[in-house]
């Protein structure tokens, strides 16, 4: 059948989780966009390591999704995409509870060069809302979906990807007429860039420590607790609120861990992050999460998640991030997400003259523009109130 007809009947393709072949044809597929410096080989091992080994990916929590025909369910593939299950909070419309919950967050979305602009990859992801929720079946046009199993598949409260194909294209991509699909808002792409500079010292100021790989699990589960805290004291007779979960299983040390398998560490073991304890027992920690590089992401210093830090604090975490990037050979740091949420943090960071300190919103493409589906009740409207990039896949 040519494709002119495939194009024309987008009924007659349906979705699925991958077999081991159309896992590979999409891991081609990607490669072929996303390859680097990589050999297909590398590329296929780090995907096989992330699905098999990591606490992100391990125990069914990345999975590859696929559009096919449905005449041929076990054969080519026309688009296909990633997913990773996280663990999340949300704190519904007129409620004063925090509950547990799911949200997906979307990767790796591509479609075969033969097969491009048919329309199968917005296809794709109109389907992929349906198996990721609650929602109502898709409109008949759409055809039925094969079941998924609730235990294989939790169902979210909502999903997120990174765009890289500019701020509209994945908000087309809709369950519904009357959903949209991934939205982009302007408060959570923002960006802050800063000048590294050569490091004063190579020794922490009294009372700061660096943070290691194996810190983080305790790291997180700290900072859920104040997550759900935060959360809690938040507002929501206008809409429901939710956000991720930093003890969701390897999420904090996603983009530290995939950053070092890229390239040789910079120390062994290599620091992802740095915290101050305070000294009365009854204050909260400062904890700042960082690598130092991942070039899926962009070859500078990343800050992916800060909690509690103050502005006098500043200048001592970026005397660290020096010591740290110096070694690294960056020139430039970069954090997300802070313009709204932290305007004061903001400020302070652009009064440091010598910091050259760059703020706006992120551009167009490559710019992993924060995209959000809500798959709660559509009066409730919900908010992801969370756009640093620890988050990013």
């Amino acid at each position: 059948m040519s494709m002119f007809k495939d194009t024309a009947n987008l009924a007659n393709f349906t979705i699925r989780i991958a077999n081991e072949l159309q896992g590979i044809q999409h891991l081609r597929a990607g490669w072929e966009i996303w390859k680097k410096d990589n050999t297909f080989e590398k590329y296929h091992t780090m995907a096989m390591k992330e699905r098999n080994e990591s606490p992100w990916g391990n125990d069914g929590k990345y999975l590859t999704w696929v559009l096919v025909r449905r005449d041929d369910m076990d054969g080519q593939i026309y688009a296909g995409c990633e997913t990773y299950l996280r663990k999340g909070f949300v704190k519904h419309k007129d409620s004063n509870k925090v509950e547990d919950t799911f949200i997906y967050t979307i990767a790796s979305v591509v479609t075969p060069k033969p097969y491009l602009r048919n329309g199968y990859a917005t296809r794709l992801l109109s389907l992929l809302h349906h198996q990721l929720s609650n929602l109502p079946p898709p409109p008949y046009s759409f055809g039925s979906l094969p079941e998924v199993s609730a235990t294989t598949i939790p169902k979210a409260i909502g999903s997120m990807l990174w765009s890289d194909v500019g701020s509209t294209f994945y908000s087309k991509c809709t369950s519904s007429s009357d959903r949209p699909g991934w939205v982009v808002e302007k408060p959570l792409v923002t960006e802050l860039i800063w000048k590294i500079l050569p490091p004063q010292s190579t020794k922490l100021d009294d009372g700061w420590e660096w943070l290691y790989l194996d810190d983080l699990p305790s790291i997180g589960a700290k900072l859920s607790n104040a997550a759900k805290l935060d959360l809690s004291k938040r507002d929501t007779s206008q809409k429901t609120l939710f956000q991720h979960d930093p003890a969701s299983e390897g999420t904090l040390s996603f983009i530290p861990t995939k950053g070092m398998w890229q390239r040789p560490l910079i120390e062994d073991p290599e620091p992802v992050g740095l915290r101050f304890i305070p000294s009365d027992s009854q204050e909260q920690e400062t904890i700042i999460i960082f690598s130092m590089r991942m070039i899926n992401i962009g070859d500078r210093l990343l800050i992916t998640y800060i909690h509690n830090l103050s502005p006098p604090q500043l200048p001592t975490v970026l005397k660290a991030m020096d010591i740290l990037g110096h070694k690294a050979g960056q020139t430039e740091g970069w954090i997300w997400g802070l313009s709204a949420s932290r305007p004061n943090l903001v400020k302070t960071w652009q009064g440091l003259e010598d910091r050259q300190v760059k703020t706006g919103q992120r551009q167009e493409i490559d710019g992993h523009l924060l995209g959000v589906a809500w798959y709660g009740p559509l009066e409730e409207n919900g908010e992801l109130i969370d756009g640093q990039m620890w988050t990013w896949a």
